[in-house]
């Protein structure tokens, strides 16, 4: 097993330090994990854009180097990822085989994305990604390793867990997802003013459930639309895959070393409410305290709905739309820190009362709202999770709950 010198996780993660990292073999995993003796928790990286893959004075569990392989099985159409790779990579092997995954708007998180719920342009047709797992394998907080398979032990606890909070119970070394066949699909991108979007909204909670919409509001005031179709739309341009998906967001420019936090929201179709926000909202975007800071929405419903909350930790079925909020500083500066942190809650309270639920895709055991954010993410649920790891992890070697 290497032990290296810490690299940079995420460019947009610049404050998100460790003391340096672990590469086990899947081979050297359970002893790894099941004996460790040093800070806690252990950290985790499995793709490239959570900023608490690393953390000031903690080890992370880098699986990128170790644990990158992709198969597919053409008997079943499912795809075995190992739990370093990126979801752009899994697309990009599938491609040639005429097979897809239910991704999402990015090609760069890891199996972080599967694992916490996996939203994505076709969430409303083919539900969220961690409903396409059909096995998962890895690692305990303890050390005792498992496999679990959906036909078999879909009813445990265990699986519930791990389908949506598995960075608080395991170290996941590869999972099974069901696959799709590629197909076109088609694309309109514009812009247009923050008085649109409830319209916007509106229109789009009463579209065919092939269609889906992305916005994102910048910190210039700009109001970007990704409007995306399984089904030929006149004037939409065509693209033959997500590993063609524009970016909904551009990368901040400027500063080198940025660091970011995300929160995630999920509410229930109100597009009509979202009005009555609308002077609040373009108060708290017009004094936005970095140029990086964003408010972006992503459409679910339809075969998200379709499972039940107890099948798995993400809870919020009835959700229709994840905004999330995006607090960028430079790196280092810790009076920018707080003003970003600030509008971030600010901009959170004023969402609350039309997105009362959290999609918990980062974690912010490092912040003063993580026990609000985990409450809001698991609902009722939450005490189930905590004697799971209570059992899975009584050493809170993993991130606690």
């Amino acid at each position: 097993m290497d032990q290296l010198p810490r690299p940079l996780f995420n460019p947009q993660a610049a404050d998100a330090g460790a003391r340096g990292l672990l590469q086990p073999t899947p081979e050297d995993l359970p002893g790894l994990v099941g004996g460790w003796s040093g800070p806690r928790p252990l950290r985790v990286c499995s793709g490239g854009t959570s900023s608490r893959a690393a953390a000031a004075g903690q080890w992370t569990v880098d699986l990128r180097r170790t644990m990158g392989r992709i198969s597919f099985n053409p008997a079943n159409q499912t795809v075995r990822i190992g739990g370093g790779c990126r979801m752009g990579e899994v697309l990009d092997h599938l491609h040639p085989l005429g097979r897809s995954v239910a991704g999402g708007l990015s090609g760069w998180p890891g199996l972080g994305y599967v694992l916490t719920g996996g939203m994505g342009p076709f969430s409303r047709e083919l539900g969220l990604a961690v409903d396409q797992l059909q096995a998962i394998a890895g690692v305990w907080g303890s050390g005792e390793p498992f496999l679990l398979r959906r036909d078999h032990d879909h009813a445990t606890a265990e699986w519930r867990g791990l389908c949506g909070a598995a960075p608080f119970l395991a170290v996941v070394s590869q999972v099974v997802l069901s696959t799709q066949p590629l197909r076109p699909f088609w694309i309109k991108v514009s812009t247009g003013s923050p008085d649109q979007l409830p319209d916007w909204l509106v229109a789009a909670e009463c579209s065919d459930p092939s269609t889906t919409l992305q916005w994102s509001w910048s910190a210039d005031g700009s109001l970007r639309r990704l409007q995306v179709s399984g089904h030929e739309q006149p004037g939409w341009q065509r693209i033959d895959g997500l590993h063609q998906l524009p970016p909904l967001t551009p990368p901040p420019s400027g500063e080198s070393r940025l660091h970011g936090e995300v929160v995630g929201l999920l509410g229930p179709a109100h597009g009509e409410g979202w009005r009555r926000l609308l002077p609040e909202l373009r108060a708290l975007m017009h004094r936005c305290p970095h140029g990086g800071c964003s408010l972006s929405s992503q459409q679910l419903g339809d075969a998200t709905a379709a499972v039940p909350a107890e099948a798995t930790s993400f809870v919020h079925r009835d959700a229709v739309w994840k905004p999330w909020i995006t607090a960028v500083w430079p790196a280092g500066d810790a009076e920018a820190r707080q003003r970003s942190l600030r509008w971030l809650c600010e901009l959170w309270s004023v969402l609350e009362p039309l997105c009362p639920g959290v999609h918990l895709a980062q974690l912010h055991d490092h912040l003063p709202f993580h026990q609000r954010e985990l409450a809001l993410a698991f609902g009722s649920w939450l005490p189930g999770l905590r004697q799971l790891k209570a059992r899975r992890d009584p050493d809170g070697t993993l991130p606690g709950l």
